[in-house]
């Protein structure tokens, strides 16, 4: 009895076991099934982002294609284009008929050397540019379109100034993903401006065509030198002393490397500096082994003297005996002044908005008066009755000989070259009418400008000219040097200030230093005039050859915005 309730007792234990087995294989697969399912969703969400992020990332990528072929357009190839052009001429009719677009699908286009074709133009003030770009080997693709839109119309910044254009722009960019139909748009949106120009020696603040003086010697840049604007040379820069000269501008020089003073024992070296012995500063770089610039050739002088006179370019100078001419027809102005022989040049300011030009040659004084406000010119030789034209003079003076002495007072009104055969003597201050002097002297927002010019001398401050000189131009000796009279002997003479520019054959001296003192002549304060970098220049100013361009805005940092 108790044998089969054991028997019975066994049995039943081995259902239970089996139950209980059962039961643990049900809830082991209910658990994996609730530990499987969030990882299964969590992958097919990871693929989702994966995409979505490949989209945005190939949208944004499409947004910087399209930046860098807007930077290629008019850095390398509107430059390379406008190279081409020895006037502007042709730029001209894009801003006399309001259509810059038309500029941009002209010049802002190079075969070969971008990812789409020219721009299409959407009317004169619109056009774009649609680019699509597949990487090798990646998933995806991205497009966009690059929209210009010109912001007004096209102007002149004044006369003499070159064409400016000034233009906003949009990248629209969508990437799409190669599979699952995701994509994304991005906005950039920025402005930037062109500028055109002839390119003319003016736009340097120094240029020097050998960075000697006449004699071959050194002359070195020292804390007493100080340059704002572009600097160039076509031979080999010297710098000395620890703090040394000051550039603000960028300076070039056809030579790979630069003499340093190092105590007295030169060396040259490739490099801004040499270690702590003599260390200018470079406030936009200092680049060598630059391109060489030529000297303009001597037609350029012909081509001036016609102006003076009148004349078409290239017309063969008649035989003028010594005397002040201006060039006229028919009772009106059509050239400038010239002078045969040597002269002595006072410039002035006769009454408001009237210039006065007094020309001495030996006993004789011619007095040229120019009245702007009633476009008339007054021409009186001596004690002669004086004679009227009408119109004014063109901005050319031109002396066939040396300029004896030249000082004054460049009326507001007034755009001079005055250029002479030989030398030209600078006897006192020459300033601007309406310029803001100082140490850092500026004539922005001014019209008048002034350019000195010697062919085959030089441009000298004489030994008659005051402390602290003040020369308001941008001076010019193709063969020659601008100096000073007795440079290294006597006191220091203080500071010679100069608001404009400088381009010479040699590096004409100024004075002599000891240590970190100035001990003989004028220590240099030339301070550029920036109305010369955007295109304006001195009348019948010597050019270098080339159409240029200038891009302003682009680097800037572009409004970025997501679209979807």
């Amino acid at each position: 009895m108790v044998h089969r309730a054991l028997k019975r007792l066994r049995g039943d234990n081995r259902g239970f076991i089996m139950f209980l087995a059962l039961t643990f294989a049900t809830l082991l697969s209910l658990g994996s099934l609730v530990a499987i399912g969030p990882t299964v969703g969590e992958v097919q969400s990871a693929g989702n982002q994966l995409r979505d992020k490949r989209a945005f990332f190939q949208a944004d990528g499409g947004a910087t294609l399209c930046r860098a072929e807007l930077k290629n357009r008019l850095q390398t190839a509107l430059a390379a284009q406008l190279a081409s052009l020895t006037s502007l001429t042709p730029v001209a009719s894009y801003v006399t008929n309001n259509d810059p677009a038309g500029f941009l699908v002209q010049y802002a286009y190079q075969s070969g050397t971008s990812y789409g074709g020219a721009f299409i133009r959407d009317g004169t003030t619109q056009a774009r540019l649609p680019l699509t770009y597949t990487p090798s080997g990646a998933p995806g693709s991205y497009n966009c379109t690059l929209t210009v839109i010109s912001r007004t119309a096209p102007f002149n910044q004044g006369s003499g100034l070159a064409p400016q254009y000034l233009f906003r722009y949009r990248y629209t960019s969508s990437g799409n993903a190669s599979e699952g139909g995701l994509s994304h748009t991005v906005n950039l949106q920025g402005i930037f401006s062109v500028m055109v120009q002839q390119d003319n020696f003016a736009r340097y603040a120094l240029f020097t065509n050998q960075q000697t003086d006449a004699s071959g010697t050194l002359v070195w840049f020292t804390n007493r030198t100080n340059f704002t604007g572009p600097v160039h040379t076509n031979g080999r820069f010297n710098f000395a002393l620890n703090p040394g000269a000051s550039f603000t501008g960028l300076v070039d020089s056809v030579s790979t490397t630069a003499n340093f003073y190092n105590n007295g024992s030169n060396i040259s070296l490739d490099a801004n500096t040499n270690g702590s012995l003599d260390v200018p500063t470079f406030g936009a770089g200092f680049n060598r082994g630059s391109a060489n610039i030529p000297m303009p050739v001597t037609t350029t002088a012909d081509n001036q003297r016609d102006a003076a006179l009148g004349l078409p370019m290239g017309t063969s100078v008649p035989g003028y005996s010594n005397g002040v001419y201006l060039g006229t027809s028919g009772g009106a102005m059509t050239g400038g002044i010239y002078v045969n022989g040597n002269a002595a040049i006072s410039l002035s300011v006769a009454s408001p908005g009237v210039a006065g030009y007094t020309i001495v040659q030996g006993g004789t004084t011619s007095r040229v008066t120019v009245n702007y406000a009633s476009n008339q010119t007054t021409f009186q030789i001596g004690s002669n009755p004086s004679t009227n034209y009408t119109g004014v003079p063109n901005g050319m003076l031109f002396v066939d000989g040396t300029v004896n002495s030249l000082a004054g007072t460049v009326q507001r009104d007034t755009q001079l070259t005055v250029a002479a055969t030989n030398d030209v003597l600078i006897t006192n201050n020459i300033t601007y009418e309406n310029y803001t002097a100082g140490s850092t002297p500026s004539a922005e927002g001014t019209n008048n400008v002034l350019g000195v010019l010697s062919w085959n001398g030089n441009v000298r401050i004489t030994s008659a000219a005051p402390n602290d000189i003040t020369i308001t131009g941008t001076v010019m000796t193709p063969n020659g040097q601008f100096t000073v009279d007795n440079y290294s002997s006597g006191s220091p003479r203080g500071t010679a200030t100069l608001l404009g520019g400088v381009i010479e054959n040699t590096y004409g001296p100024f004075g002599t230093f000891s240590q970190n003192q100035q001990s003989t002549g004028y220590g240099r304060n030339f301070v550029y005039d920036t109305r010369m970098g955007r295109g304006m220049a001195p009348p019948f100013f010597p050019t270098i050859g080339n159409v240029i361009s200038s891009v302003a805005g682009l680097n800037d940092r572009p409004n970025w915005q997501q679209a979807n």
